[in-house]
């Protein structure tokens, strides 16, 4: 606890001093002040818990040092001492909110009870101050905006964000998660205070964010935060020992920011971990470093987002995102020609081999990599039987993908089922034909674009997913009884519109 002592008494600074170096306070401080001039420099540079403060002192009164002094270091907390008893006094103290109000001398039993008051008020004060950091974070996250709230303001603060990642197949995953951050927030413990905060955001499945912030007005802020930082990274390199190779957690650590940059540093952060499905999971990284192998390496970030999407998709037994999260892999690898680069294919068997368990050896080649995840498409489709969630995912995917090239036949092989059972369970779960429904959804969508866009109608054509301006316009007039650029040129009449779609 760090104190000041301001009064212009020399013998009454020392019995003060005296009485509070018995009470064994924890991380006792104590600096002193002659005057009201004083105090307000030991006030700005030392910020304390408590401030004694003589009502009588020269050059400046102790009432209107504390006045000014509550601007300069809001979170002390100021007991007024005094040898005169004046209405006047105790009227313009409590005026400041000042609680405390002691006559001199001070005796022990006296300091005794104030310090034990202010101390649990300070700890009450500590607490709702994390309570409301964790509130700003977790509503600024929300909006994506900043919250204002003058009850704890964050603009005075710097910041530092730690992302956390738990990669592999074990089903107590998350509870492993629970455990590691319960680890981490009793590190943190210690250093937590009015001036020194922590609290976790979970932006997605399997990653966390601590995010720290400290008042630079504060003492030892960044100590603090340093220490802090060791203390959890020991008990991470422990954890990872005691938990072996079935859980893999890796840290993102970025740099200490001020606070107007936080949406910035953490948008970049999101974006960068991902990367440890190419660069190796259970490792510690910083944000700098990862940043710096988005520039050599750009073609490794939309890949690695997709392994990790797959990782995601699996554990949430999603088969329609899955299987298309697996198309745009396979294409992005071969469009950017990476499949014959061994070792990156490498990389990625091995770390699908730990997200989703996927059985194939470390030194395949990409053509069995390849058929590999194209077959755990079709064991996580054929798992699900029932009729009607085939055909939700089917629309699922249908809606995900008509503005591509899509077909009856395409389909069906994702799905792993017949051409015809699909057009016939299609038709009696939806009352459509597949075709039919697709074309629809194309028209939809063709009649927003048409209406909120200045695409031309050989525009609208392609963003569709069909590629015959002639047929778009046949469709489009058998849909809504007037051509595209007729439509295009008064789309307020009244037309007609497509049936509901499923």
């Amino acid at each position: 606890m760090k104190i000041i002592i301001a009064d212009d008494e020399h013998l009454i600074r020392m019995n003060i001093r005296y009485n509070l170096e018995k009470l064994n306070i924890p991380s006792l401080r104590i600096y002193e002040a002659t005057d009201g001039f004083e105090l307000l420099r030991e006030l700005e540079q030392q910020q304390p818990d408590v401030a004694f403060v003589d009502i009588k002192m020269p050059l400046l009164g102790g009432l209107e040092a504390i006045e000014k002094g509550k601007l300069i270091s809001p979170h002390t907390e100021f007991v007024i001492l005094t040898g005169f008893s004046e209405f006047d006094y105790a009227r313009k103290a409590i005026a400041l909110r000042i609680n405390e109000y002691l006559l001199k001398p001070v005796s022990l039993d006296q300091l005794k009870t104030v310090i034990h008051s202010i101390g649990e008020l300070l700890t009450r004060k500590a607490a709702e101050s994390r309570r409301l950091f964790a509130l700003r974070i977790a509503e600024m996250i929300a909006a994506m905006a900043p919250v204002e709230d003058d009850r704890l303001p964050l603009e005075g603060m710097s910041c530092k964000l730690i992302a956390v990642c738990f990669d592999g197949m074990k089903t107590t995953n998350h509870l492993t998660a629970d455990a590691w951050l319960e680890h981490a927030r009793k590190c943190a413990e210690p250093y937590l205070g009015s001036h020194f905060h922590m609290t976790v955001v979970n932006p997605r499945d399997h990653e966390w964010i601590l995010v720290f912030g400290y008042d630079k007005s504060g003492e030892n802020g960044s100590e603090n935060l340093v220490s802090c930082m060791t203390d959890i990274r020991r008990m991470t390199v422990a954890w990872r020992k005691e938990q072996g190779p079935a859980t893999q957690i890796t840290l993102v650590t970025g740099s200490t920011f001020p606070f107007r940059l936080f949406f910035s540093a953490y948008g970049e952060l999101q974006q960068l971990t991902c990367l440890r499905a190419l660069l190796g999971t259970s490792v510690d990284y910083s944000q700098s470093f990862l940043k710096a192998i988005t520039q050599d390496k750009p073609h490794y970030v939309p890949i690695c987002a997709l392994l990790v999407e797959l990782a995601r998709y699996q554990k949430l037994q999603s088969p329609i995102e899955f299987g298309s999260a697996v198309e745009q892999l396979i294409a992005l690898v071969e469009t950017a020609r990476l499949h014959d680069n061994i070792r990156l294919i490498r990389v990625v068997v091995l770390y699908l081999r730990c997200a989703i368990g996927l059985s194939v050896e470390p030194d395949v080649d990409y053509s069995r990599l390849k058929n590999e995840l194209l077959d755990c498409c079709k064991r996580m489709l054929g798992s699900q039987t029932d009729r009607s969630h085939i055909i939700r995912s089917i629309v699922a995917y249908a809606k995900a993908h008509y503005a591509e090239e899509i077909s009856v036949a395409k389909v069906a092989t994702l799905f792993d089922i017949s051409p015809n059972y699909l057009s016939s369970l299609f038709h009696k779960e939806t009352g459509n034909r597949f075709v039919e429904y697709v074309a629809e959804l194309r028209m939809k969508e063709a009649q927003r674009l048409l209406v909120a866009t200045d695409l031309s109608v050989h525009e609208v054509t392609r963003k569709v997913g069909l590629y015959s301006t002639s047929h778009f316009s046949k469709l489009f007039t058998k849909y809504y009884g007037v051509s595209p650029q007729e439509y295009k040129r008064n789309p307020a009449s009244n037309r007609e519109q497509p049936p509901a779609l499923p």
